[in-house]
């Protein structure tokens, strides 16, 4: 039986997205569909004015990291209302499982474990880090992985022909850097990589205090978690750290709080 009937309405990119917990088939999907593909970089070497690059990298990415922090979020707000529920249905069910499934918990685990946990792994990546992750990674996507591969956060794959082999790597290792079909596939994994691998259990702790706190998730706030990111460990988050406070890239973060994406 449901304790209550609750209707969700979030704003998607210009449109109102209906979701009620009764009813299976208008649960979101665990991946949406991508929005406004964009299958290849411009070539940023073109650019000779720095603030223009700067300006032309940022406004590319933006709407990407928007929408699929947007649709993590609305996954965020279904788990939080099935959680109230005394007793799910079978379609309820399979859905969660299948959220599971993806952001790499346990569904055999007890329901109250389960929901705590995919609540710590399903939750927004400050747009401010993601942007300077994006930027320092590819070289503001200057890199032959960010041309070639519309991989721009540097993340690899193990599996032969998966993406583009380093042109470095050390004699003895397997991996490649991972090829997307667009660039929002690769925000996408870039997501659900800091989201889901046991390397940024730090970082999921840290937001989910922040969010019980009732303060705001920022990139700086989160940076000293990203220790595990790069060979550079605590260089790196220094370098992080730096990079978005020269860039004043927290109005990234202001803007989305402020928009309808985030409610």
């Amino acid at each position: 039986m449901l304790v209550a009937l609750f209707v969700l309405a979030v704003s998607v990119a210009g449109y109102l997205y209906y979701f009620s917990i009764a009813d299976y088939h208008r649960l979101p999907k665990v991946e949406s569909a991508i929005q406004a593909p964009l299958k290849q970089l411009p070539n940023f070497s073109q650019y000779t004015d720095v603030k223009a690059k700067k300006d032309k990298f940022f406004a590319m990415l933006y709407p990407i990291l928007a929408n699929e922090n947007q649709h993590v979020l609305v996954l965020r707000k279904a788990i939080i209302e099935l959680e109230t529920l005394t007793e799910l249905n079978e379609q309820q069910l399979k859905w969660l499982s299948d959220v599971a499934t993806f952001y790499k918990v346990d569904s055999t685990l007890p329901h109250e474990q389960q929901f705590s946990t995919l609540l710590r792994r399903i939750d927004i990546v400050p747009i401010s880090l993601a942007l300077t992750q994006a930027a320092i990674e590819s070289g503001w996507g200057t890199s032959r992985f960010a041309q070639q591969a519309n991989n721009l956060f540097g993340q690899w794959c193990f599996t032969k022909g998966c993406g583009v082999v380093p042109s470095a790597r050390d004699s003895g290792k397997g991996h490649e850097v991972a090829t997307f079909p667009t660039v929002n596939h690769a925000v996408r994994a870039y997501i659900r990589n800091l989201n889901t691998h046991p390397a940024y259990n730090q970082l999921r702790k840290e937001r989910a205090k922040i969010r019980t706190n009732g303060e705001i998730i920022t990139g700086i706030a989160l940076a000293p978690a990203l220790i595990n990111y790069s060979e550079e460990g605590a260089l790196y988050v220094n370098k992080v750290v730096k990079f978005i406070k020269q860039n004043k890239l927290q109005r990234f973060n202001q803007q989305f709080n402020h928009s309808p994406l985030s409610k």
